[in-house]
């Protein structure tokens, strides 16, 4: 399907807009933002800004006051901003609710575009603020009366706590932050709590296999959602999943490389891991490929996918031709890097130019 962009600029070559309204044209396509779209988006921007410059102030004021602050004022602090912040979001929804709905019964459509409303992501932002203070407050209490629960507790009963909120808040931000701080948890409970839910010895590719399939379930339940849910439509969300997953099994499919090289530094720690990556990586691939090249069509995810198979590719002629090839493989090696960075572009430019036919 042709984009906006590309009908406007073959109607601009026919000539059939004239030049006093080539701005209109522009607006009203959607090439260039309105008036409106800008104040919507810097109000957006502001209120993100100055939620996270709070939150982020608090920390550095109890880190930096720590032994100035008794510990009862650590507490309050805390605990009023939490209050403060659960009843800046229920006024702001009760606004926003009351403002959408006068414009709907009583205003006609170009009144509405005059009028200021509240966005609905300006309205969770003290939301995101109190599930953010939530974490400091068990911080806090962790800190203060010396519990001795391992650090992956604080992170998993964090996120534990605030699941409420974030399925009442439907916000995509929130639930990412829920996403971040499991990752955290099974990341230090493999790393330093030493965890006996694995299959390796090595507790570091227990961790990446388990952050490896967490980020791919929730990946697939993230574009699965998006579909029935608007507040899921944002792509910054799945493609940061996509990073996480495709950074795990790519460091998995190379240390399954490396490790098979006596010689190398990556033979002890991934000695462990067999040909199982080697079985699990062309999946991802395939599955990455068939889903974001036919089904939910994304550039991003493509050279994601592209990305990993030239590290792996590059990381395979290193082990195993680079030894005998000495200085020609080197150079083999940097003329295969440039062949396949442009012909990965190649590709994706390929591909951009069919969705825009």
């Amino acid at each position: 399907m042709t984009s906006n962009r590309q009908q406007l600029i073959g109607l601009l070559e026919q000539n059939a807009i004239d030049e006093s309204k080539i701005n209109d044209a522009l607006i009203i396509s959607k090439v260039q933002p309105s008036k409106h779209h800008w104040v919507h988006f810097f109000n957006q921007l502001l209120a993100w800004l100055g939620g996270l410059a709070i939150t982020f102030s608090v920390l550095f004021f109890i880190a930096f006051n720590w032994h100035e602050m008794g510990k009862f004022a650590k507490f309050a602090l805390v605990e009023i901003l939490i209050v403060f912040a659960i009843v800046a979001y229920y006024q702001l929804n009760k606004l926003a609710q009351k403002t959408s709905k006068s414009l709907d019964d009583s205003n006609p459509p170009p009144l509405k575009s005059i009028i200021p409303t509240v966005s609905e992501s300006v309205v969770k932002v003290p939301l995101f603020m109190a599930a953010v203070f939530f974490g400091v407050l068990l911080a806090l209490f962790g800190q203060t009366y010396q519990t001795g629960a391992d650090p992956w507790q604080l992170f998993f009963n964090w996120a534990l706590l605030i699941l409420p909120w974030v399925v009442i808040g439907r916000l995509g931000a929130l639930w990412m932050l829920w996403v971040v701080l499991i990752n955290v948890s099974i990341l230090l409970y493999y790393l330093n709590f030493g965890g006996r839910l694995g299959w390796f010895i090595n507790q570091e590719l227990n961790a990446l296999w388990v952050i490896l399939l967490f980020n791919i379930v929730a990946l697939a339940c993230w574009e699965g959602f998006s579909r029935h849910y608007h507040w899921l439509k944002a792509r910054w969300a799945p493609r940061l999943l996509a990073v996480v997953s495709g950074a795990c099994i790519t460091w998995l499919m190379v240390g399954s490389i490396w490790s098979f090289t006596h010689d190398s530094y990556l033979h002890s720690a991934f000695k462990e891991l067999g040909f199982l990556p080697i079985t699990i990586w062309p999946l991802w691939l395939l599955a990455m490929y068939v889903c974001y090249r036919h089904y939910q069509k994304d550039l991003f995810m493509l050279a994601g996918t592209l990305l990993s198979a030239n590290i792996v590719i590059i990381n395979y002629v290193s082990a195993y031709w680079l030894e005998t090839l000495e200085e020609i493989g080197l150079l083999l090696i940097s003329n295969m890097m440039i062949a396949m960075a442009a012909g990965s572009a190649i590709g994706l430019r390929k591909i951009n130019k069919e969705w825009q036919s």
